[in-house]
């Protein structure tokens, strides 16, 4: 397209002819021509580049609900933009239409940083979401979009795979992140996604001590990471190493991409979880994909009084102030 913009990358450095990439663990070794894992780093002659900078492959104006958030700014829209590819390979992946592409091809067009920010303020939104793929692969032009988003919100909706530095600068400018922990054991991280745990739990934990809201997705898939000794070591990593505070969304899983033989989530898989996540003492935990009734509202802990009413992705904002209990003042962890 002639309207693409070329961009250095921020994270590498180069040995022996090879550009070695540092923006996550992986830490590709890009030959001149080549691509790493997530298909957005571009070898080129001495560089290294952001191939994927200001490639906009998905735009919408969701409800905050769906990232999901549902203790941040309840009940408002968010303006969410996505690009392409990924630096996990999930077998199971919901969203592979855009995390497969490894070039961009025509699934993209080019929205410059200040396109972006504009659109914001056209559709008076406060709140602008870096999701559908993985958006630490999108770091220079986030990176750019910040600098213009005075008043904005920035919220990233990530796996979580990043390295120290490149995430620092990242939490340094978001308001709010959603980190999806995709299992709770190494093997299944490396058999499901090709990729580690451990970087994961790092970036959720440095993502609570700097001060971002945090709220953490757990997609249950039934017969892999669904087993008593991954869901109780989850809960209780939440608990012990985060906050019994922190929102925790267990979603269902439908068959989808390279994963289709393993059954969908039911019901009963998702109480379950639920079950086990209060018995580790968590207290906001929320049930997604299926129209369960358990697991919508938000509840104050200490009196009982629902505060945030939700129907599908329709809320209502019955019992806050100022992000407290309006019945009893008890703090509800609401950022609003």
């Amino acid at each position: 397209m002639s309207d693409e913009i070329v961009k250095e990358a921020r994270h590498y450095r180069s040995v022996d002819g090879r550009h070695i990439c540092g923006l996550c663990p992986h830490g590709c070794r890009i030959a001149p021509g080549s691509r790493g894992i997530c298909g957005t780093r571009l070898g080129e002659g001495r560089k290294l580049l952001a191939d994927n900078y200001a490639k906009v492959a998905a735009m919408n104006i969701d409800p905050m609900e769906k990232k999901p958030l549902y203790h941040f700014h309840p009940g408002e829209l968010v303006l969410s933009v996505g690009g392409y590819g990924c630096n996990m390979s999930c077998l199971h992946c919901q969203n592979h239409g855009l995390s497969t592409v490894k070039d961009g091809g025509d699934h993209h067009r080019t929205v410059r940083p200040q396109e972006l920010v504009g659109l914001c303020r056209t559709e008076g939104v406060r709140n602008l979401a870096f999701t559908y793929n993985e958006p630490s692969i999108w770091h220079e032009y986030m990176m750019d979009v910040h600098e213009l988003a005075e008043g904005l919100d920035l919220i990233y909706v990530s796996n979580g795979y990043i390295s120290p530095e490149p995430r620092e600068e990242v939490l340094e400018r978001v308001a709010a992140m959603n980190i999806d922990v995709k299992g709770f054991s190494e093997e299944f991280y490396r058999g499901i996604t090709k990729s580690h745990l451990a970087p994961v739990l790092e970036t959720a934990e440095a993502c609570l001590a700097a001060g971002v809201h945090l709220e953490i997705t757990y997609l249950l898939i039934p017969g892999l990471n669904d087993d008593e000794v991954q869901l109780r070591g989850f809960c209780e990593w939440v608990a012990d190493m985060l906050d019994v505070k922190v929102p925790v969304h267990f979603s269902a899983y439908h068959r989808d991409h390279l994963l289709r033989q393993v059954r969908d989530t039911s019901a009963a898989d998702l109480l379950r979880a639920r079950s086990m996540a209060a018995d580790a003492g968590l207290i906001y935990t929320y049930l997604g994909n299926l129209p369960v009734k358990e697991g919508r509202d938000t509840l104050c802990p200490h009196c009982g009084a629902a505060v945030v009413v939700r129907s599908g992705y329709k809320t209502e904002v019955r019992g806050l102030d100022a992000g407290n209990c309006a019945s009893c003042g008890e703090g509800v962890n609401m950022r609003v």
